[in-house]
């Protein structure tokens, strides 16, 4: 459901309406509000493309936003696509935790910027707005805050200093080596993923836990991120058929090629709300599953993926998961399933397993 209240970001943008007014404006990792709408509905933009890493964003929009008809068009990815790669004399880039992940998007959003076109950056106080008024003039010759308020800032960004004329998302991969015993794992992660350009601590723990795993058949990998996991149990059973699902799309991107660099035969990438989009059942369901979002700590999403987890088990079917110790999953696990079992505990991170009986 799309939110009533605008966010504090989005408030703060529809203050400043007047400034933003523009005939194509492209709006980059938006909340999931109405401000789109209220936009077009005063006439402050002629026309609207959005874009969304955020699939759970992206599944509350789309029935609005293809309402709007032909001045609204909204699309899921990691960078602009096809026929959306046109011209725009303006770009609204809500403020992201990932500063390479920003660089990336200021990057393509240069690429397809007219020359007298403005760059604006909204994003609250705790996100790090403020710091961004010294890093856009990188980006730009004219650097300015418009407004400050609800504990966010707007800035705008014009006279482009840096030009990105062949921008291709295939150079901002970035890559990194996993050794398993005698085998070595090609990763390769976009910006904005979890753990980019080197392997996490607690995925590293989760790793260790696959010597000697019994055969599975089916196999989903629940925040896949990179695709680490899944390529590495690949190379216990290559036979197996994997489906990875994420949120993001950065992650969709980097699991995919992180899979086909390495060999892996059958497999899908699925873009998910939790398990909103899944269907059948696996034999092992794995998972080093986010808790933030953001800055802002979230835990919502992993609490019903942990309830829900044992419906898509075979019988005997294992969930197996890695997480931060404090974290309070093993009361959940054993109440879905009457049993958690901690495979380990180790550098703060534990592994625990159930089966569906």
């Amino acid at each position: 459901m799309i939110s009533e209240v605008l966010s504090n970001s989005s408030q703060l943008v529809l203050r400043n309406a007047e400034s933003l007014h523009c005939k194509r404006l492209l709006m980059v990792g938006m909340p999931a509000d109405g401000l789109a709408a209220t936009l077009l509905a005063d006439d402050r933009v002629s026309e609207l493309q959005g874009l969304t890493r955020d699939f759970s964003v992206f599944r509350t929009l789309k029935s609005a936003w293809a309402d709007a008809g032909d001045r609204q068009h909204l699309c899921f990815g990691s960078v602009l696509e096809g026929i959306q790669k046109t011209s725009y004399d303006g770009v609204l880039i809500f403020l992201q935790k990932s500063k390479p992940l920003m660089d990336f998007w200021l990057d393509m959003a240069l690429s397809v910027l007219d020359s007298s076109g403005c760059i604006w950056l909204v994003g609250e106080n705790k996100e790090g707005i403020k710091s961004w008024r010294k890093r856009l003039k990188h980006y730009f010759g004219d650097v300015r805050s418009l407004d400050s308020a609800r504990h966010c800032g707007l800035l705008e960004g014009s006279q482009p200093v840096k030009s990105v004329d062949n921008f291709n998302r295939q150079d901002y991969f970035q890559g990194y080596a996993v050794q398993l015993a005698d085998k070595t794992i090609k990763v390769s992660t976009l910006p904005g993923v979890f753990s980019h350009g080197r392997l996490d601590r607690g995925t590293d723990v989760l790793l260790d836990t696959f010597k000697g795993i019994a055969k599975k058949n089916r196999v989903l990998d629940f925040g896949c991120g990179a695709g680490v996991v899944a390529t590495a149990l690949a190379s216990v059973f290559p036979e197996a058929d994997f489906t990875l699902i994420d949120c993001d799309a950065l992650a969709l991107e980097s699991s995919r090629k992180t899979l086909q660099d390495n060999g892996v035969g059958q497999f899908k990438v699925l873009a998910s709300d939790g398990l909103s989009e899944v269907t059948g059942q696996f034999d092992l369901i794995v998972s080093n599953p986010p808790f933030h979002q953001g800055v802002k700590t979230h835990y919502e999403v992993t609490e019903q993926f942990l309830v829900e987890s044992r419906r898509h088990l075979t019988v005997g079917g294992e969930l197996r998961i890695v997480a931060n110790s404090f974290l309070r999953y093993q009361p959940i696990i054993k109440k879905a399933f009457g049993h958690c079992e901690t495979l380990v505990t180790r550098d703060g991170f534990s592994v625990y397993s159930a089966r569906r009986c």
